[in-house]
C-alpha cells in the first residue's frame, strides 16, 4: 500500500526519511513530530482538530505559520498551495514526471527554499528563468 500525503503536503511516498510510516499511519512518530516533547506535529494536531485531510484543506495555508511552516523550510507550503489548487492526484502526478525529468525529490526543492519558485517547477515543469 502506497504511503499517502502528510498533513502538511510532503508526500510520504517519495520521502528520504525512509524509517518514517508518515503522520497519517499507525505508527506517526514522523520526523518532524520527533522535534517536539509530546512527538506530535503541530501541522497534524491542526488538521485533526479541523478535520481536514491535510493543510491545503484550510483556507489559511497561505499566511499559516503553525508548525513545519515555521520551521523555515519552504517546500511543504508550496506542496499544499500546489495540492489546493489542482488536488493531490495530480500533485502524485506531477511528483512523478519530475523525478523522470531528473528532479530529485523532495531534496532539490528543499534546497530551492522558495515558494513561489517551488510552485513555478511545478506548475510548468521546468526550472523557472
Amino acid at each position: 500500500m502506497p504511503k499517502e500525503i502528510g498533513y502538511c503536503g510532503n508526500h510520504c511516498e517519495y520521502c528520504f526519511f525512509t524509517e518514517c510510516d508518515g503522520c497519517k499511519s499507525k505508527n506517526p512518530s514522523d520526523s518532524y513530530a520527533n522535534l517536539f516533547d509530546d512527538k506530535k506535529c503541530p501541522n497534524a494536531i491542526c488538521c485533526k482538530n479541523k478535520k481536514i485531510d491535510g493543510c491545503w484543506q484550510c483556507d489559511y495555508v497561505k499566511d499559516c505559520d503553525i508548525g513545519f511552516y515555521s520551521s523555515g523550510e519552504k517546500d511543504a507550503k508550496a506542496y499544499a498551495l500546489y495540492i489546493k489548487k489542482y488536488g493531490t492526484e495530480k500533485y502524485t502526478q506531477r511528483i512523478l514526471e519530475l523525478i523522470h525529468k531528473g528532479y530529485n525529490y523532495p531534496k532539490i526543492f528543499k534546497n530551492i527554499n522558495d515558494v513561489n519558485k517551488i510552485l513555478e517547477i511545478f506548475e510548468t515543469g521546468k526550472q523557472p528563468g
